[in-house]
C-alpha cells in the first residue's frame, strides 16, 4: 500500500520527513547555487511561487536550504510552513545595507536581534515583545565566521523594515546608526518573532550589499558588484557551517 505523505499547504514540504535544520535565502536562484555549488546529493523539495527548496549534503551533513522572497510577509508563510514541516533550526543568509562603515560591501553582519519595522510581526504580538536571535545559533555563526578566511564581519542589532523605497516619510536611517543598529534588511524580525512563538531555534547572517549613506548620496544601488558576489559565497559557507554544527544539538 502506498504511503501517502502529508504536506504543507502553501509551499507542499513534506511533514516529517526532512532534515532538521534550514538555511533560508530571499532569492530562488541563490537557493538554487547552493544546491549547484555547494550541496552535494541535492535534491528539489518544492518549487511553489518563491519557495523554491532543495535538500542536499553539506561536509556529510544533510541539510535544506529554502528561498523565502522578498519581505517579511511572504517569508513569514516560509517560516511557518518550515516549523510545520519538522524543521527546528532556521538560519537566514541574505544581503543587507550597513550604518557602519567599519562594515562595507562584502563584509558579514551577524544578528543578535532586530528593531521590528517589518510591518508583520505586530500583528503576531506586541512591539514590546523582543526579535532576538538564539543564542546557540549566534554562537555558531562566529565561530564559523571566525574560521572563514578574510572575513571581516560584526555582530549587533540589525532593523528589519517593510519597503525597500522611501517615500514622503523619509527614513530613521540617522537615527538607527546613532543607536549603533549595524544594519538594515526586509525579513530576519519576522523569523525571529516566528521562531520564537513556536518554540525553534532561528539566527541571521547577511552580507553587506552598500553602505546606507554613501548610497543616499550617490543615489546609486550597485548589489551586483563583484566583491558583494564574494560576500555572499563567504556569507553562505558561515551559514552551511552553522547549520553543520547545529544539526547535532
Amino acid at each position: 500500500m502506498t504511503e501517502t505523505i502529508k504536506v504543507t499547504p502553501i509551499c507542499l514540504l513534506p511533514i516529517d520527513k526532512l532534515p532538521k535544520v534550514c538555511v533560508v535565502v530571499g532569492d530562488p536562484n541563490r537557493a538554487k547555487l547552493v544546491s549547484e555549488k555547494f550541496f552535494t546529493k541535492s535534491e528539489l523539495i518544492c518549487a511553489v511561487r518563491e519557495y523554491h527548496c532543495y535538500k542536499g549534503m553539506w561536509k556529510d551533513t544533510e541539510m535544506l536550504v529554502m528561498s523565502h522572497g522578498i519581505g517579511g510577509g511572504g517569508a513569514s508563510v516560509c517560516f511557518e510552513e518550515l516549523i510545520q514541516a519538522g524543521i527546528t533550526t532556521i538560519i537566514r543568509a541574505g544581503t543587507a545595507g550597513s550604518f557602519d562603515p567599519r562594515y562595507r560591501e562584502g563584509s558579514l553582519v551577524i544578528a543578535t536581534g532586530a528593531v521590528r519595522s517589518d510591518g508583520v510581526s505586530e500583528g503576531l504580538v506586541p512591539l514590546g515583545y523582543p526579535a532576538l536571535s538564539d543564542h546557540e545559533v549566534v554562537a555558531a555563526l562566529i565561530e564559523s565566521a571566525k574560521a572563514t578566511q578574510t572575513v571581516n564581519y560584526g555582530v549587533g542589532i540589525i532593523t528589519t523594515v517593510g519597503h525597500f523605497f522611501d517615500g514622503p516619510l523619509g527614513n530613521h536611517n540617522k537615527l538607527w546608526a546613532r543607536s549603533k543598529v549595524l544594519a538594515i534588511e526586509m525579513e530576519a524580525s519576522v523569523l525571529f518573532i516566528v521562531a520564537s512563538l513556536r518554540g525553534i531555534r532561528a539566527g541571521a547572517c547577511v552580507n553587506i550589499d552598500n553602505y546606507i549613506f554613501e548610497r543616499e548620496i550617490s543615489e546609486k544601488y550597485e548589489p551586483n558588484r563583484e566583491v558583494v558576489h564574494q560576500g555572499t559565497f563567504k556569507m553562505l559557507e558561515v551559514a552551511l557551517d552553522s547549520a553543520k554544527k547545529l544539526s547535532s544539538s
